[in-house]
């Protein structure tokens, strides 16, 4: 991640691991079975809408467990909230378009911007709260 994304860090690596679980999670509360289903109905535009949706809530999700993980443990470094921020940065749609010197293209998106997924890990990890992290019912992401 460091090599190719400038993304560094045991903590950003511990980001992505709990990104990824999230969408365990999400699967196993059913959220991914719907949103699957909706996907398969909608316009290509509307299916990475939806599907930036499930992405912001599995960062949020992340950072909810970060929070838990310093609440338990205590066990967070100066820093490593930053290295998730930072992964979160360079994982966003945005930000890989124009590394790859491609113009922006909003309606390709698949996993949100660089902002919003640096904003939803954030609202996980200020709330530990699972109903602060409902992306679809959001207004705005």
């Amino acid at each position: 991640m460091q090599d190719r994304l400038g993304a560094g860090g045991d903590f950003a690596a511990a980001y992505v691991v709990a990104h990824e679980i999230a969408h365990h999670i999400q699967n196993e509360l059913g959220i991914l079975g719907q949103a699957n289903q909706a996907r398969r109905q909608a316009s290509p535009a509307e299916s990475n809408a939806i599907s930036v949706r499930i992405e912001l809530q599995a960062d949020c999700y992340s950072g909810i467990w970060a929070r838990a993980v310093q609440q338990k443990f205590g066990t967070l470094e100066r820093g490593d909230l930053e290295e998730a921020l930072n992964a979160a940065k360079q994982i966003g749609d945005d930000t890989l378009q124009r590394n790859a010197g491609q113009r922006v293209q909003p309606h390709t998106f698949t996993h949100g911007t660089s902002e919003q997924r640096q904003r939803w890990f954030a609202t996980g990890y200020q709330t530990g709260d699972m109903r602060a992290c409902d992306t679809f019912s959001a207004r705005q992401l």
